[in-house]
């Protein structure tokens, strides 16, 4: 009798315990379901969702690149229209270029925004007033900032979790770093005073970066020094006497300065300049996307600007070939399909 009391014991025991486990398990789903998400934007508030965004909306180019990295671009909604024409958008979202059109980063139609009911908007953090106004009409606003190596990868990883696509900005977060320890490895034995002055021209010839800009923070990793790098306030405007006066030894043009390298080695004015007499004059690329920009494809700007400065110490590195990789991995083509070219 008493084998038989101890072993309905041990019965019961166990039945409750499975039901304890059984409750444990349904609590925890349901404080996950209802978790909340908070990120992080690039002004450094605090942006909270209820759940991972599903109707998103910019004016803005360099989301949009960033969205379409994460395989998020089927929450798009609405974006600025030359970019809704990019390639790697058509490719990715076939139906993007019936988007409602948000023109550029400067401006933004409210009443179409507040019609569209994003879950999210994302602005440049460069425009504060912009800002304001969007949430003042109730919507919910994510700055975006990604000015240096570390806050592109910020960036991605809060936009990410913003999106419900953690692992795929992990996933790119990866690859970036393992390029910019690949890049550093390589230039570690590089002295400071082998490396090459560098002039980038923005959006015209006498545009350039300062030191507040990502474009700076490209030319110091890849082994240059930027010869406006004393400048701040984003792209500062100078003159061929300011040239003439650095005497870079390369120029770097961007895609969207509208100059082409023989403008520059024509003109007489600069002749005198390091890197016209010595034909260092390279323009960026690529029409697909910016690689000189602070969204993604930028690491295979990193990779084309270390082989051009440092072309002896990079002779082993193939800029198509980890192209063609790098758009395999995370947009399912590759840059040559469609249409990239590495002048």
């Amino acid at each position: 009798m008493k084998k038989v009391s101890r072993l309905l014991i041990l019965l019961l025991m166990i039945m409750f315990s499975f039901a304890g486990c059984g409750k444990s398990t349904v609590s925890t789903n349901s404080v996950k379901e209802n978790k909340k998400i908070v990120v992080t934007d690039g002004l450094g508030r605090k942006i909270e969702l209820s759940k991972p965004a599903e109707r998103v909306l910019t004016n803005y180019t360099v989301p949009v690149q960033m969205i379409c990295t994460l395989g998020a671009q089927k929450t798009l909604v609405g974006a600025d229209g030359n970019t809704l024409k990019n390639p790697i958008v058509t490719t990715l979202l076939p139906n993007s270029k019936e988007l409602p059109d948000f023109k550029n980063k400067n401006t933004f139609n409210m009443e179409q925004g507040i019609a569209l009911k994003p879950d999210l908007v994302l602005i440049t953090a460069a425009n504060k007033k912009l800002i304001d106004d969007i949430e003042s009409r109730g919507l919910k606003v994510f700055a975006i900032k990604a000015e240096s190596l570390d806050e592109l990868k910020s960036t991605m990883t809060n936009l990410g979790m913003a999106l419900g696509k953690e692992e795929e900005a992990a996933a790119f977060n990866d690859y970036y770093m393992q390029k910019i320890d690949f890049v550093k490895n390589k230039l570690k034995n590089v002295e400071q005073k082998d490396k090459q002055k560098v002039y980038i021209a923005g959006s015209d010839m006498y545009s350039t970066a300062g030191n507040d800009m990502f474009q700076n923070s490209l030319i110091d990793l890849c082994g240059g020094i930027n010869v406006s790098s004393d400048l701040k306030g984003g792209w500062v405007k100078v003159s061929a006497e300011h040239l003439i006066q650095w005497n870079p030894d390369v120029i770097i043009l961007t895609q969207y300065c509208g100059v082409k390298p023989a403008d520059v080695l024509n003109n007489g004015s600069l002749k005198t300049v390091n890197a016209i007499k010595n034909k260092k004059i390279y323009l960026i690329p690529s029409k697909i996307s910016q690689w000189d920009m602070p969204c993604p494809q930028t690491v295979l700007g990193i990779l084309w600007l270390s082989e051009r400065l440092n072309p002896k110490v990079f002779n082993d590195t193939d800029v198509i070939k980890e192209a063609d990789s790098f758009y395999e991995k995370f947009y399912g083509t590759t840059f040559t399909k469609l249409g990239g070219k590495v002048d």
